[in-house]
């Protein structure tokens, strides 16, 4: 009997340390990607990696553009702004909070709206507005497209649907080859945001 009992507690000590190890890895292999980005050199911003250096240089140095906030996306885009909140791109600062992440420019780079441009997200304290990533974080400052909107025009924006090429360079430049687990096919993910709700199962609807 006291054999069985050592079996026993036995196998139920190697199954805890096999579900011990399962769920370490994934968490150890995300520190490791946290600490090699840490180490590496500050990332590019995404604005200016998708336009290019000489025409960011010219748009934002001109100060005709400024980030407003998705308050102002909300009026005319409502079912957008309210899908959004189900997806991962509008916690993308929260998930740092409490990490000791929160103020790494590494991190915010990608994590918030406009980080290290004109009028863009500073911390959470000075600019909590436009925190995460928000419609502006991949179409860049929206306040001449509002200014065009209300002269029922269209456009306005750096990187918008006007702009392909520079808006698929916008998810490339954050959702690079070390980050690259958050979507296997980047054409299907670009093109899932073309709905109001990029997580819904029936689309088109």
């Amino acid at each position: 009997m006291a054999k069985i009992r050592h079996i026993v507690k036995t196998l139920f000590m190697l199954c805890l340390l096999t579900v011990h190890s399962i769920l370490a890895t994934p968490l150890a292999a995300e520190e490791s990607r946290i600490e090699e980005q840490g180490r590496s050199p500050l990332p590019e911003i995404p604005l200016k990696q998708a336009m290019g250096e000489e025409d960011y240089n010219d748009a934002i140095g001109s100060g005709q553009y400024r980030y407003i906030g998705n308050s102002k996306c909300r009026l005319c885009h409502r079912e957008f702004f309210i899908g959004r909140k189900k997806d991962a791109h509008d916690h993308a600062t929260e998930r740092l909070v409490g990490s000791g992440h929160e103020e790494d420019p590494n991190c915010l780079t990608c994590h918030a709206t406009g980080y290290r441009v004109d009028t863009g997200f500073v911390s959470m304290k000075s600019t909590p507005r436009l925190a995460n990533v928000q419609c502006e974080g991949c179409h860049g400052p929206g306040n001449q497209h509002v200014k065009l909107i209300k002269a029922k025009k269209r456009g306005g924006f750096l990187a918008g649907a006007d702009h392909p090429k520079r808006l698929k360079k916008m998810c490339t430049s954050c959702h690079t080859q070390r980050w690259n687990r958050s979507f296997h096919d980047l054409q299907k993910a670009y093109d899932s945001y073309s709905f109001a709700d990029p997580n819904a199962k029936k689309r088109g609807k």
